[in-house]
């Protein structure tokens, strides 16, 4: 089938479109301008303001929650399970025990904390008298870790309370091992 157009070598063209007028492009251009002035502005920024400043119990507040103490009603506990920073029947404050601690001095001292106290414990396997003298070691340790990071001896106590404040039971080795810590507790203003 023989397409009519076929076989046939006819050039398209258009024909030249006319030229706008000066009024066409007037026209155009005040719309444009008109259309321009019904476009609501941007809102306006809001205004840059400084952070409020924090009080001191909020900045000691917050590097405490950052440091692992949790607040009680009598103060700030920061719990160290005897495994991780002592030996078995060991007063020796062990290498990352004592960096974890230096580092807890350094931002107590920074902060101007108070009052530390020093808590030892223990569980009550053994003879009273030496868990006691065992937890007052551990204490008077980790007070010379505190102090050795540079916070000051005279607004530390240290002090061993051995088996007397168990926090789990002390008939299983779950529960004495949880026994087995010092505490620090931060008291502030």
């Amino acid at each position: 089938m023989n397409h009519p157009n076929m076989g046939h070598n006819r050039q398209l063209t258009s024909a030249p479109r006319p030229r706008p007028s000066m009024a066409t492009w007037l026209f155009a251009f005040w719309c444009a301008v008109l259309m321009l002035g019904c476009a609501s502005a941007p809102p306006p920024a809001p205004p840059v303001t400084a952070p409020a400043p924090q009080t001191r119990a909020e900045r000691v507040t917050a590097a405490l929650n950052t440091l692992g103490f949790e607040k009680k009603d009598d103060g700030w506990y920061l719990t160290l399970p005897a495994p991780l920073v002592f030996g078995f029947d060991s007063d020796a404050v062990s290498d990352t025990g004592r960096s974890d601690v230096a580092r807890v001095a350094r931002q107590m001292r920074e902060l101007d904390v108070d009052r530390v106290f020093v808590y030892g414990h223990s569980d009550n396997v053994g003879a009273a008298q030496y868990n006691q003298s065992l937890s007052q070691r551990r204490a008077d340790a980790i007070a010379r870790v505190l102090m050795d990071g540079e916070f000051p001896a005279n607004r530390i106590t240290a002090k061993g309370l051995a088996a007397s404040v168990p926090i789990a039971t002390n008939a299983t080795e779950e529960g004495r091992a949880k026994n087995r810590r010092v505490v620090i507790v931060v008291q502030i203003d």
